[in-house]
């Protein structure tokens, strides 16, 4: 299992929302996939699982990171292709070599049981993807 930090990429407890490090992924997002999000995502917790839990816009996400990564995206609207969709994506984060601490697993994000762990990871997809040459 995946070692939580006891705080954030910024210092940040895990028990408070940093909606301008939430903002900052939410741009990173839409500008790497040319698809929209909902403007008011970053501002909570619920807003930002809402938009990001069938995983969808986090399999566009890994392949504009790296074309071809993911080569099934589930549009469904049930659960199980949604869940496969964010394991789908924890996977390509895992080889594309996001640190282990960072890493979350589908439930953080399907049924919020760490939104917070999701914002870091993909904060932590966002500097390894800086760091090899991607903006």
């Amino acid at each position: 299992m995946a070692k939580r930090p006891s705080g954030g990429l910024e210092g940040k407890s895990t028990n408070k929302w940093d909606i301008e490090l939430v903002k900052d992924i939410q741009q990173w997002i839409e500008k790497s996939t040319g698809r929209p999000l909902p403007d008011q995502m970053h501002l909570n917790a619920d807003n930002f699982q809402a938009a990001l839990k069938d995983g969808v816009d986090l399999c566009h996400l890994a392949n504009a990171v790296q074309p071809g990564a993911i080569k099934k995206i589930n549009s469904s609207k049930i659960s199980f292709p949604q869940m496969e969709n964010i394991g789908f994506f924890v996977d390509f984060m895992t080889s594309y070599g996001v640190q282990q601490e960072y890493i979350f697993v589908t439930v953080d994000l399907y049924e919020k049981q760490n939104v917070w762990q999701v914002a870091l990871g993909l904060r932590a997809l966002k500097d390894k993807a800086a760091e090899k040459g991607f903006n």
